[in-house]
């Protein structure tokens, strides 16, 4: 999932000219600052995760690969001087392994599932105030349980916690799942295939009457995606009590998207905004095109804010959710585009962008590899702090090929 660009110029002497874009040129480069490459040791590699900040500038995340031999995962915390502390490295087996993102509840906790480990399904983890890690549930794999976790959860006011599985339940479709403060898990709904939408890979959002929205990356409109048979993906609304309605089923290629990856978030007025990680109009990306940026209003119209073209002015397959400001901006990344020859056979390493209300894209950065870093990961959203410096990950490159933490100042 991907974005665009700008310029400017106009009737000042050539002189002038040249020296006023020389120094946005300054600007713009100052925007970016590399936080912190991973080695591969203790600190782990591979953050396929975003970060989470938590109280003093920390900033808390995971990796995908832990120590030696970089296989397992790691939870890490990263103080505002670049001081990396790893708070836990994945072992496999009970333990879990594959962490995705984590989120902070009111305590200071941190809160993870694993995608493996544990019985074959991944586990929920818990890291408290004092960095110890303790397993809080183990995925037990259908009929009754999920499997395959890995998205990263929202919290509420009380402390319950709110996730998805990619797999299990019920039907064998992937689940909604709650847990408790104290540890407990619930099924809150199964995901019954075909029309109704199957496997969600994203996390869910939550509104603030406790309704849960989330979208699937398969199902929904049959024989327009997937080789013909699997659906173009759904956005859905879960209620409380588990009601499940059908918000939206995506169209697919040239019309809107394909395979919405990454959880939608909501503005104040109810509108949900997204990505997808394929579809759209570009010819030269992964899943029958690039993605795109969509809209979908209460009444469940949906609307294009961006068709991504990869190739260098332009980002592609968008996998992570996006950040929404105060002037209704929004902000994400994609895992290729930007055009750099060192990545994926110049495909590009991919982009951090910025989508104005109007629809209009901006590339605030493009990745480059081993000056930066490369490819945002899966679930590596952006986080912002209260100056608005956003925050997140690449998966790989930088100045050891294992990662980075970034930040930008738009």
């Amino acid at each position: 999932m991907i974005r665009g660009i700008n310029a400017v110029r106009r009737i000042l002497p050539s002189v002038l000219a040249l020296s006023m874009l020389a120094s946005l040129i300054a600007a713009h480069a100052s925007g970016f600052k590399l936080l912190y490459s991973f080695t591969a040791g203790a600190d782990g590699c591979y953050p396929a995760g975003g970060v989470t900040l938590g109280g003093a500038g920390n900033l808390y995340g995971t990796t995908a690969g832990g120590a030696a031999p970089c296989n397992q995962g790691a939870a890490f915390k990263l103080a505002p001087d670049g001081t990396l502390t790893p708070l836990y490295l994945f072992s496999g087996g009970a333990g879990g392994s594959g962490p995705g993102g984590l989120v902070m509840d009111q305590k200071g906790n941190l809160w993870g599932s694993t995608c493996c480990g544990g019985v074959g399904g991944g586990v929920i983890f818990k890291i408290n105030a004092k960095d110890h890690e303790s397993v809080a549930h183990t995925f037990q794999g259908s009929p009754n349980d999920g499997c395959s976790g890995g998205a990263t959860m929202v919290v509420d006011a009380s402390g319950n916690l709110y996730g998805t599985t990619f797999g299990c339940g019920k039907f064998g479709y992937g689940a909604v799942y709650k847990v408790k403060p104290d540890g407990s898990e619930s099924l809150l709904y199964s995901f019954r295939g075909g029309h109704n939408g199957y496997n969600p890979f994203a996390g869910v959002t939550l509104d603030t009457q406790g309704n849960l929205y989330g979208v699937t990356d398969y199902g929904g409109r049959l024989r327009l995606c997937t080789n013909g048979a699997g659906g173009c993906g759904t956005i859905f609304k879960l209620t409380p009590n588990g009601t499940k309605t059908l918000l939206y089923a995506f169209k697919g290629p040239l019309k809107d998207g394909y395979i919405p990856a990454a959880n939608p978030i909501m503005d104040a007025f109810g509108n949900l905004y997204g990505t997808t990680a394929g579809g759209g109009i570009g010819d030269n990306c992964e899943y029958g095109g690039c993605g795109i940026v969509f809209k979908l209003t209460p009444d469940g119209s949906e609307t294009v804010l961006h068709f991504f073209k990869g190739g260098r002015s332009d980002g592609s397959v968008s996998i992570a959710g996006m950040i929404e400001d105060g002037a209704g901006n929004l902000y994400g990344t994609t895992e290729f585009g930007g055009g750099t020859i060192s990545c994926n056979m110049g495909f590009g390493c991919g982009t951090v962008f910025k989508i104005a209300p109007d629809g209009t894209l901006t590339l605030l950065h493009k990745f480059k590899g081993p000056t930066d870093g490369a490819n945002p990961g899966p679930s590596a959203g952006l986080v912002a702090d209260a100056a608005g410096n956003l925050y997140g990950t690449a998966q790989h490159g930088g100045a050891n090929g294992y990662g980075t933490v970034f930040e930008i100042t738009p």
